[in-house]
């Protein structure tokens, strides 16, 4: 099978903790290796975990080690590298890997690669306070048709709903980063955006064919350009694959673009120095382009066929080296008590990322828990219910989540605050376009995505 040199190779980057320690480091470099430097008892140490770095921070080896005295070294690659160690070979050597839903397939489903995890392995599981985007996405999301079945296949392994297949720890609604200097942010709320003559070589497009073709699959449908419904969407067929080619060919060939990225960073560059005005950049990216000093804006998209497109990342243990090195439990510790605890939600918000748990608000915004503190109230309610800082902030397109000092008192919204982009997480949740998977026809796709990248 092809694997996924459709996902590109950039990383996520992030800048420095801040606040009251719900920031963190950053992200990491592409096929890095780092680990801790505590030892512990059962299994193979070091313990192994391979994952792009947006994944697999330091931050969250540092609180494992912290939490249970048991080092881990982390191996940060982009998605189809991961995909191209574990498959061929590697998983052998490590314990557990991460990846997103765009690739996890490969993985978890095509290969024997994975081994499922049982829910009664993981205590914090409680689906009474896990989002139902997860739980019941079929109610939840159901104006996505059949595109709900792909979420439960990517989760679980059997009907019953009693083992994962591919546990969740992170997800997000990506959109369009703009310039709201130089872009009226109003004006932007679906993907259609990306190919508007007015913005004509002035926008960074993405050149990884899971991602931008979904894209213009969205922007093609609602103006009927294709043929098709959104419960297929993320698993186009052949003709919709050609369609969406084709389309984008013919826009980077009359200059739409100021320039096409895969890598992270070049992403950021563009929108730093302002080539570009706006881009499907990632959250993470319109973060760190404020890092650099341009004002970016990560936009709030249209209910509809336009909507955000949502993607999970999770963590699973590797067959045969999380059995061989004896280090199963420990990967079920990895995801049950680091990333379900009360500490990570407030770490990875730092980027922009939510999490499953996040109705759990006893423990995520006002409790604690062995991995530390949860929230607080004001980070709580700005990440997840929409509410304003209660300090006022001068330049909004310039605040860093990471920078701002978060009360961990209750305390009343400024009336210049800064909101959330992209508004409330149940608000985000009913505007999904379009669920990220590996999809069917995945060979076909990298085939023709070399015309695009060629021309």
């Amino acid at each position: 099978m092809a694997l996924a040199g459709c996902t590109g190779g950039g990383e996520n980057g992030g800048g420095s903790g801040g606040g009251n320690g719900n920031g963190g480091g950053g992200g990491g470099g592409d096929s890095t290796t780092t680990s801790g430097d505590s030892g512990g008892a059962a299994g193979e140490r070091p313990m192994r975990w391979m994952g792009p770095a947006w994944a697999v921070r330091d931050g969250q080896k540092e609180k494992f080690t912290e939490m249970t005295g048991i080092p881990i070294e982390v191996t940060t690659a982009d998605i189809p590298t991961t995909q191209q160690k574990l498959l061929s070979g590697d998983r052998a050597t490590f314990d557990a890997f991460s990846i997103d839903s765009s690739g996890a397939g490969a993985i978890t489903k095509d290969n024997n690669a994975s081994l499922t995890v049982p829910k009664d392995a993981l205590d914090k599981w409680d689906e009474e306070k896990i989002t139902e985007l997860f739980t019941n996405p079929g109610e939840r999301v159901s104006y996505l048709g059949a595109q709900t079945d792909t979420i439960l296949d990517e989760l679980w392994a059997d009907d019953g709903k009693t083992e994962l297949l591919f546990p969740p720890h992170v997800y997000n609604f990506d959109a369009i980063g703009l310039n709201p200097k130089l872009v009226d942010e109003s004006a932007v709320s679906t993907w259609s955006a990306l190919f508007d003559p007015q913005y004509e070589g002035k926008v960074a497009m993405g050149a990884t064919s899971a991602i931008t073709i979904p894209e213009a699959l969205m922007h093609m449908l609602d103006n009927d350009m294709i043929e098709g419904n959104v419960g297929d969407l993320n698993d186009p067929t052949t003709d919709q694959l050609d369609a969406a080619v084709d389309f984008l060919i013919k826009e980077k060939e009359r200059g739409q673009f100021r320039s096409t990225w895969v890598a992270y960073g070049n992403s950021v560059n563009l929108m730093a120095s302002e080539e570009a005005v706006l881009g499907d950049i990632w959250q993470p990216a319109c973060l760190d382009v404020r890092r650099a000093g341009t004002p970016c804006t990560y936009a709030t998209m249209s209910a509809g066929v336009q909507g955000y497109r949502y993607w999970y990342g999770g963590i699973a243990p590797l067959n045969p080296g999380a059995t061989d090195r004896n280090n199963v439990d420990m990967v079920h510790t990895l995801i049950n008590d680091v990333h379900y605890g009360a500490w990570f939600p407030g770490y990875i918000q730092g980027w922009g990322y939510s999490v499953p748990h996040f109705p759990n608000k006893e423990l995520v915004r006002d409790g604690s828990d062995d991995s530390g503190q949860g929230m607080g109230p004001e980070y709580y309610d700005w990440a997840y219910e929409g509410k304003a800082t209660y300090q006022a902030v001068d330049e909004p397109g310039l605040f860093d989540p990471q920078q701002y000092e978060w009360s961990m008192e209750e305390g009343d919204p400024s009336s210049d605050g800064q909101v959330r982009n992209s508004g409330p997480v149940e608000e985000r949740i009913d505007r999904i376009g379009f669920f990220q998977i590996w999809p069917s026809n995945a060979d076909y796709m990298l085939e023709r995505w070399k015309d695009f990248t060629s021309a």
